[in-house]
């Protein structure tokens, strides 16, 4: 399937800001079945983005502006074929670093409760291990609920635990630190859906995790809503957590206050 995915970014400021420094990690990623066919990054103000790759395989563009402004716009369009044949990925090497906890992927009691539901017959065993994760992804889409007001991007798992209650970023992190307490390699996915039904996430970027399953390699999670990924998602960039994959991410200089506004369309190229 060929997409097309636009994505804008508005940042708008009670008063006139000095300097903003910022990354966005927007461009689709190459491989584990995507292809990006196009992308062109526009940024207000006549920026020119630098880019670099990370540690992670993430495409990373960064600017500054250094001069007095009160809007900054940041706008990615894609072209996306996805469900293509899987072809393996660099660095798997790293696998083992995705077994590691670090806030917000919190190694707390409610996690490994989770982990005791779900146990793997034989861990070098793919169907053992998918089947697992299965069950995981639908525990969590059954057992806590959608709600966009009680968390934000910066809240951990045990407080995820407590609510019973969060967003995809919320879901994807407590799979992670479920599936890490099993003793599954698992990462953060940022991305998008396409054509999203129900909870809430039509038109929005999206998350889900990634586990690394014994002769699959890494395989998507999706438990909000509850699938496997697939030819609907499209992966932007990966990592720990939401930290290391956030779209965009940056600081200003100045003491107004500030507001984004985010606005993600898809559509099928090739229909």
């Amino acid at each position: 399937m060929k997409l097309e995915i636009v994505h804008e970014t508005k940042y708008r400021y009670s008063g006139p800001i000095a300097e903003t420094v910022m990354e966005v990690r927007l461009r689709p990623m190459d491989g584990n079945g995507q292809r990006c066919l196009e992308f062109g990054l526009d940024v207000s103000a006549g920026i020119e983005p630098r880019s670099y790759r990370d540690g992670y395989g993430n495409n990373v563009h960064y600017f500054n502006l250094v001069r007095p402004h009160t809007r900054l716009h940041v706008t990615s369009r894609s072209v996306v074929e996805t469900g293509v044949e899987l072809d393996a990925e660099p660095g798997e090497d790293m696998v083992q670093d995705f077994l590691r906890f670090r806030s917000p992927v919190k190694d707390v009691p409610g996690v490994r409760e989770l982990a005791a539901v779900q146990p793997i017959a034989d861990p070098g065993s793919a169907v053992d291990v998918q089947r697992a994760l299965d069950e995981l992804t639908l525990a969590i889409s059954r057992d806590f609920d959608y709600d966009r007001k009680v968390t934000n991007v910066y809240s951990a798992v045990d407080e995820v635990l407590a609510l019973r209650a969060g967003v995809c970023q919320d879901f994807a992190h407590l799979f992670i630190a479920v599936a890490r307490a099993m003793g599954v390699p698992a990462r953060y996915v940022s991305g998008y859906i396409h054509d999203a039904r129900g909870r809430g996430v039509s038109g929005a970027s999206h998350a889900w995790a990634e586990a690394w399953v014994p002769e699959k390699g890494w395989v998507g999670y999706d438990a909000t809503h509850p699938v496997r990924a697939g030819a609907d998602h499209v992966r932007i960039a990966v990592g720990r957590d939401y930290g290391d994959a956030a779209p965009t991410r940056g600081v200003y200089v100045g003491s107004a206050t500030g507001t984004m506004n985010v606005r993600v369309r898809t559509r099928r190229a090739d229909a």
